[in-house]
């Protein structure tokens, strides 16, 4: 009985720790939300925790370590699409170009509806030079949702 209790208080505080970084998550408090994640010392971590501690990391510009975390949430949920996608993002920003268009292959091939990951994917591509996939991506972009890029750019770049 004892032990039922304590194994209850323990998962009641993961997840009112979960709960509070969340919420000062969402509210742009990206320090404040790491400090309250990092406070989880239970071993019985989640997507969740993962994604949202990597996702603060990244806002708060520190993307080497939001990698460390999505990588986590990654080995919990492989069909995540928004983890790939974030991953490449961050993976972009510190130059890990390569990387990052690996990840950003993973997020559309498990959700090739996502204008954005086509935007950011040709953006990839642009960067390293191959301007007619940049182009291929930005076009499926358009096609995927109408408004999303100004059909200027693509014309200034892509001939």
């Amino acid at each position: 009985m004892m032990h039922l209790l304590l194994l209850f208080i323990i998962n009641y505080s993961l997840d009112n720790n979960l709960k509070k970084g969340i919420r000062k998550y969402d509210k742009g408090k990206y320090d404040k939300a790491i400090s309250i994640l990092l406070k989880n010392k239970s071993e019985n971590k989640n997507f969740d925790y993962y994604f949202y501690l990597g996702h603060s990391y990244s806002f708060d510009d520190r993307n080497d370590l939001s990698i460390i975390y999505y990588d986590s949430a990654i080995n919990i949920n492989k069909r995540n699409d928004k983890v790939f996608f974030e991953r490449g993002f961050s993976n972009f920003i510190i130059g890990n170009n390569n990387k990052a268009l690996e990840d950003l292959d993973k997020a559309i091939k498990l959700n090739p509806n996502n204008a954005k990951y086509y935007i950011n994917r040709g953006s990839i591509k642009y960067d390293l030079g191959l301007v007619d996939s940049a182009c291929k991506d930005w076009k499926k972009a358009i096609n995927i949702e109408g408004d999303v890029l100004n059909n200027s750019l693509i014309l200034m770049n892509c001939n």
